[in-house]
């Protein structure tokens, strides 16, 4: 777990969408953590520290618990702990499977999973 003063996010984000390029570097995740906007904005005065951003790995999103199970290995040995998954705006807005992966990971996640990432406009026109 954090310090009181900080918490840590691990953001899982459309494979596709980072693939094609349509939101490029996942700047929007990033900068809402950086600025505390969007769902970032209920951590308050706490620092945010995103540790991690994976992918939902591919549709219908039945691989995210593989992706997680994964990752953890790697967050162990580097001493870290998410306090909460959070599920990217580009699956809450545009996954046809969002319901399933939300169901999914509150199933497999011992931490809050939180319902979006940032509230700018679509990675497209």
């Amino acid at each position: 777990m954090s310090k009181p003063d900080v918490v840590k996010v691990v953001i899982i984000a459309c494979k596709k969408i980072r693939e094609q390029g349509l939101c490029p570097g996942d700047a929007k995740c990033l900068i809402a953590s950086m600025r505390k906007e969007g769902k970032f904005a209920q951590f308050g005065d706490k620092e945010v520290r995103v540790i991690a951003i994976v992918d939902c790995g591919e549709c219908p999103g039945t691989r995210v618990g593989a992706v997680l199970t994964w990752l953890k290995p790697v967050l162990d040995k580097l001493g870290e702990k998410p306090d909460a998954v959070m599920v990217g705006t580009c699956i809450m807005r545009m996954c046809k499977y969002k319901d399933e992966i939300l169901e999914r990971l509150k199933k497999i996640c011992q931490v809050p999973v939180i319902e979006g990432t940032h509230e700018y406009a679509a990675p497209f026109p």
